[in-house]
């Protein structure tokens, strides 16, 4: 890894750990549950650096969190699975296959979720509540829906500006 893709992958953790820190400080811990602010620096990081970087940045961001405070280790202990499936795939889908920034947005959201749920699922299992699966996916995309129109719009966008701007040239 080159010493500029290195800073850029620091640059991302930073963010996808003080973003959320800040919206929980402001909003409480509900409000990250609802705005998904971690994953937008994570998707935008794997999605300009790679899968490999985009990896370490949700790793690294999701246990310095849960040092931090945010988020909490039960939270963070499917959290970290989804958000590794999220950067590992939209890494791989646009910088390495270029395909479209919204298919791969999407076929990763969907297998992080799925990830999560499945994650979730053996948790429960493990401590033995019986939980139907299908009602956690429904709350639990439901209550995450604000965080995924804001990510529709803002991922693409900023991807953008950065692609059209001079910083460009330095991810490649």
């Amino acid at each position: 890894m080159s010493t500029k893709k290195l800073v850029l992958t620091s640059l991302f953790v930073a963010l996808a750990i003080i973003i959320p820190q800040t919206f929980h400080l402001i909003g409480g811990p509900g409000i990250g549950a609802m705005l998904l602010p971690m994953h937008i620096p994570v998707f935008i990081g794997a999605m300009l650096l790679g899968p490999v970087s985009g990896l370490i940045i949700a790793v690294v961001a999701v246990i310095v969190g849960v040092f931090l405070g945010m988020p909490p280790m039960l939270i963070a202990s499917y959290m970290i699975f989804e958000l590794s499936a999220y950067a590992l795939l939209s890494g791989y889908l646009y910088k390495v296959k270029n395909i479209n920034i919204y298919v791969s947005y999407f076929i990763a959201k969907i297998v992080g979720m799925s990830i999560a749920l499945f994650v979730i699922y053996i948790m429960l299992d493990i401590i033995k509540v019986n939980a139907p699966m299908l009602t956690g996916s429904i709350s639990m995309f439901a209550v995450g829906l604000p965080g995924i129109a804001i990510q529709l719009f803002l991922i693409p966008s900023i991807i953008h500006l950065i692609k059209r701007s001079e910083i460009a040239n330095e991810l490649s």
